[in-house]
Order: C-alpha cells, then structure tokens, then sequence
C-alpha cells in the first residue's frame, strides 16, 4: 500500500463533498424506507454491533506479484427490516453503520474510519415458533470518513486520501452471510467482497475483503 500526507484545502473540499453525497444518499433511502414501513405492519428496527476484520490486497499489474494488509475491524449501525408484500418471508434490510478498522505495524498505528450503507435482501426460513434462520445478500455502499498512519512513538503522520494520496474513498462491496434470529436477538455471519479497485496508483489494483460477525435487536 502507498499513503501520502496530504493536508491542504482541496483535500477537506474532497471530503465534505463526498460525505455529503453519501449524506444525501443515506437521507434518501430513509425516505423511502420510512414510507414503506409506514404501511407495513412487519417493518422492524434493528441495532446491532460486531466484529469485522479486513485484508486490503495489493496486485503489481506489472509483476504479477501481491501484498496484503491485515486489519482489525469493528462496526455499530441500525437498519430497518422490512417484509415485502408479494413474497412471504422475502424481505430488505436496509440501514446505515459505522466501521473503524485498525492495524499496528513497524512501530507505526494505521486507522480507518469508514461509513457504509448496506441494502440486504434477506428471506426469513421459520424453524419454530420464536426461531428462524434467513439467509441475505446486496450491495453496500461505503465512504472512507478518514485514513491515517501515525508512529506510536514519534510525529509520523501519513493521510491516506486527499489529491496527492493513492487510495480512494469510495467503495463498493458485494455481501452474503446468512442470520439466526431467536425472539427479538439476532446473531449474524458472513462475507462482503471488495467490488472496487480503490487504489489511484497505475499498475496497481487495490481490493478490500472480509468476513463479518455480529448480534442485534429488533425493536
């Protein structure tokens, strides 16, 4: 991975004006969301939190060769989960959350902040009455709030976005995973699949993977 320091003022228009479409994105899907659950008699609210470690891997276009970065991640969000009229158990998940993921190496911490935006279609199997098993899947958006590394012990500060800088902010992910729901608490696993290339740099090809565990409630 390359990261440069980059503060200047075209860095911060950067990132203000991806988070305000980012902003604007999450405003208008719960819009939609909270009109449909309006009418909906199935529509949930979920808060949930969880564990989510990534590896961004690097490929050398030109050698063929590849690197990964291993890190520890966390995330915290809420979503609305709602039933779809046509099909019986057949329902979308859709919310927002945020993601730090961490990473100490060669005296030196990275940190990323991120915030994603999932849309998750989900079909409820019942096994009992309080119990069911619903395998999901979709895409989720994410926005790169901020990315640095900082020397534990000295004034080393690289960023990892801005003009200059070699990754960016805008991600795309593929997820799958499958959820077991007892009463209102729920227990998740799965994997998301970088979709995007987030690295600037020619030649070389930047994609972030990772599994995913967590538990919610359904209020």
């Amino acid at each position: 991975m390359y990261y440069f320091c980059d503060h200047n003022i075209s860095q911060i228009k950067e990132l203000f004006f991806n988070y305000h479409i980012m902003k604007k994105l999450i405003a208008i899907l719960a819009l939609a969301v909270t009109m449909f659950v309006a009418g909906n008699a199935q529509a949930q609210i979920v808060a949930y939190l969880g564990y989510a470690p990534e590896t961004f891997r690097t490929t050398d276009s030109y050698t063929g060769s590849f690197s990964g970065n291993n890190y520890q991640g966390f995330f915290l969000g809420g979503a609305y989960n709602f039933e779809l009229p046509f099909v019986k158990g057949l329902g979308v998940a859709a919310g927002a959350q945020f993601r730090l993921n961490t990473r100490n190496h060669n005296a030196c911490t990275d940190t990323q902040i991120l915030i994603d935006v999932p849309i998750l279609v989900n079909y409820a199997i019942p096994v009992s009455k309080d119990i069911s098993v619903a395998p999901f899947l979709g895409p989720m958006l994410s926005l790169a709030l901020s990315g640095t590394t900082k020397g534990n012990s000295t004034d080393y500060h690289q960023n990892w976005y801005g003009e200059n800088a070699y990754l960016n902010r805008f991600n795309l992910y593929g997820v799958v995973g499958v959820e077991g729901s007892y009463s209102n608490f729920m227990l998740f696993l799965g994997y998301r699949f970088g979709l995007l290339d987030i690295d600037k740099l020619n030649g070389y090809k930047t994609k972030a993977n990772g599994f995913f565990v967590g538990v919610g409630y359904a209020f």
